[in-house]
């Protein structure tokens, strides 16, 4: 069992379940000894019900996971974060979160793109092969701030293809050599392994073997990233912890077990 975890949701997204202090509670439980709240950000201009929840729920989170992070102290360390994606009309705004409402860290989880004041999700481009171009130019843009404390799911977009192309290869090697010219951690995602279990298709899965091979040549870090939407995501399919270690001693990845947090 690793002892960490960085990805963890709330009920405030809609789609988990689990009010704060029950994860801290499953996750001591578990044998967790950091836990980093992540869930998806709550942005000053968009209602999404069901993917995220509403801003004026920030200062609640906030002060929940603060107050959590003194009554359990003495058990487990406990940080502050979102899950957010990267679009430059809200850098300020996250600079703002991290600056002045002492949000210890952000990790980049792109699911849409922001264009032209509209919300694009990942499938929504006309085909697979544009998707990954805007999706790795994206991550490589978010990379550049230095606000993001790793990649989630690096690999997510693969599901929309049936196969690992040459197109597709050339442009996962441009991620990972960004990646390791920025020093960000990417993430192999357990909450695709959930997935997987009731996907019958012949899309390709995430977490990818294939892609992480491909980290293996490059000088990049890796994490382990529940990506927990519920309290008893610490404890079911321990197989998928181990399927991810496995993953790291096949392709002699390196692993990280901490990040250089600095807790508000």
């Amino acid at each position: 069992m690793i002892d960490y975890c960085y990805h963890t949701h709330t009920y405030r997204c809609g789609h988990a379940e689990g009010k704060e202090e029950e994860y801290v509670l499953a996750a001591i439980e578990a044998g967790v000894k950091v836990l980093g709240f992540s869930d998806h950000i709550f942005l000053p201009d968009v209602e999404q019900p069901g993917t995220r929840g509403s801003y004026y729920e920030l200062d609640d989170y906030i002060y929940t996971i603060q107050k959590l992070k003194r009554k359990y102290a003495d058990k487990i360390e406990i940080y502050l974060g979102f899950e957010a994606e990267f679009g430059e009309k809200y850098l300020d705004y996250y600079h703002y979160l991290k600056e002045i409402k002492g949000i210890d860290y952000l990790i980049l989880g792109q699911h849409l793109f922001f264009e032209d004041d509209q919300l694009i999700w990942l499938h929504q481009y006309s085909t697979p092969e544009e998707t990954l171009e805007v999706y790795v130019n994206t991550l490589i843009s978010a990379m550049k701030t230095g606000l993001f404390a790793y990649i989630a799911h690096p690999d997510i977009c693969l599901r929309l293809f049936k196969k690992i192309t040459p197109f597709v290869e050339a442009q996962l090697r441009k991620l990972c050599l960004a990646a390791e010219n920025y020093n960000i951690p990417l993430e192999i995602n357990l909450c695709g392994m959930r997935h997987a279990l009731s996907e019958n298709d012949d899309r390709l899965k995430y977490p990818n073997e294939e892609f992480f091979k491909i980290v293996s040549e490059y000088n990049c870090r890796v994490v382990i990233g529940f990506d927990a939407h519920s309290p008893i995501h610490f404890f079911d399919h321990p197989d998928f912890v181990i399927k991810a270690e496995d993953i790291i001693k096949k392709y002699h990845l390196n692993h990280i077990s901490r990040l250089n947090l600095k807790k508000s």
